[in-house]
């Protein structure tokens, strides 16, 4: 069985066919990016920049206007999310594909809520893949592996899903108790008093049908709501 999957959107033809295409490769594994760098030479598309750094790819995009945004998700400097979301919504005409071994269930929502025009995950997927997800994109179509479709599935038929029982604001707090954080830090992140934090923690363990913080926290970084990479970061 396939473990890709297209939809399409306005198909275009041509996809990397097409002369003058070019792209902005971010990614911090350089192993990883070298080989990204290499196909799309192969495939005679300029790279504009090659950058582990997620700000000094959003300068670039802003600046450039590829055509394509090769996206990594763990990035040292800004999630690699946030900068989806900006080029998404300040450059419509960039496609953008995201890049990640990140295959939990709120990463993949995201990709979907974000409208990411494609997603690979690193972890079983070839270099053709890569290349017909490249292609499909810049064809004008949606390209994701099936690991995407796979996840929404799963929070579609699950009744206590989080995105289902919880708000944005409680995902937003789960994530931060996911961390570690004590009600006091986290009632100062989100700008409440501590009383109001300890309310909401109850309310999502009530919610999720979780009635530890320990479990609470596991909860939370199984389904991607805190990641593991950004545990002890400022």
């Amino acid at each position: 069985m396939s473990n890709t999957v297209k939809q399409t959107r306005h198909a275009h033809p041509g996809g990397i066919a097409k002369t003058g295409r070019s792209a902005v490769i971010v990614e911090d594994h350089r192993l990883f990016s070298d080989f990204l760098a290499a196909c799309f030479k192969e495939w005679s598309i300029t790279v504009l920049l090659q950058t582990a750094s997620g700000l000094d790819g959003l300068k670039a995009v802003r600046e450039r206007r590829p055509d394509l945004l090769m996206l990594d998700f763990s990035l040292p400097d800004i999630d690699g999310l946030e900068v989806a979301r900006q080029v998404l919504g300040e450059c419509p005409e960039v496609k953008v594909i995201g890049i990640s071994a990140h295959r939990d269930a709120w990463t993949m929502l995201q990709v979907q809520r974000l409208g990411l025009h494609g997603f690979v995950d690193k972890l079983d997927q070839s270099r053709d893949v890569l290349r017909n997800a490249v292609s499909s994109v810049l064809g004008g179509n949606v390209f994701y592996t099936r690991t995407v479709t796979e996840s929404s599935a799963r929070l579609r038929n699950d009744p206590k899903a989080f995105n289902r029982v919880l708000s944005d604001y409680e995902m937003k707090i789960l994530s931060l108790i996911g961390e570690a954080k004590s009600d006091e830090e986290i009632a100062k992140i989100i700008g409440i008093s501590p009383a109001t934090m300890q309310s909401r923690r109850r309310d999502i363990m009530r919610k999720l049908d979780i009635h530890t913080t320990p479990k609470l926290i596991h909860y939370a970084i199984t389904h991607g709501l805190t990641r593991p990479d950004r545990l002890g970061s400022a």
